[in-house]
């Protein structure tokens, strides 16, 4: 009894840490995106949450793609998008910084990266 008292302590203090820890910052966020080419573009990324959910629409070189299936881990920031139809999976880790890089691998392969800074407070 005592040892499922102390599990059951344990989560609920645990909770609100990790309910924090995947949340985003609304707003416009700043960066770059490298498609696999190696160009780098300026980029901005509109983040919108809406209880649980989180949207993000990236913005670069004249044309906006929304993103799908975007979850905000702990640690990590995962995301979909499909321009021209080809689907590219993203994992992007959280810096100390609090902004996110990592890898978006399309169905073939190719690799790009995405760099992400919060918004100024």
């Amino acid at each position: 009894m005592r040892a499922g008292h102390t599990l059951g302590l344990a989560i609920v203090l645990a909770m609100p840490a990790s309910l924090a820890a995947q949340k985003m910052t609304p707003g416009t966020w700043t960066g770059t995106i490298s498609p696999p080419d190696n160009q780098v573009m300026e980029a901005t990324f509109d983040v919108r949450t809406s209880g649980d959910t989180t949207s993000i629409t990236m913005k670069a070189d004249g044309r906006s793609i929304e993103t799908a299936g975007v979850k905000v881990e702990k640690d990590r920031l995962l995301f979909t998008f499909a321009p021209g139809g080809d689907v590219i999976s993203c994992t992007l880790l959280l810096r100390d910084d609090t902004s996110y890089s990592g890898d978006c691998v399309d169905t073939r392969g190719a690799k790009g990266v995405i760099v992400m800074k919060p918004p100024k407070q």
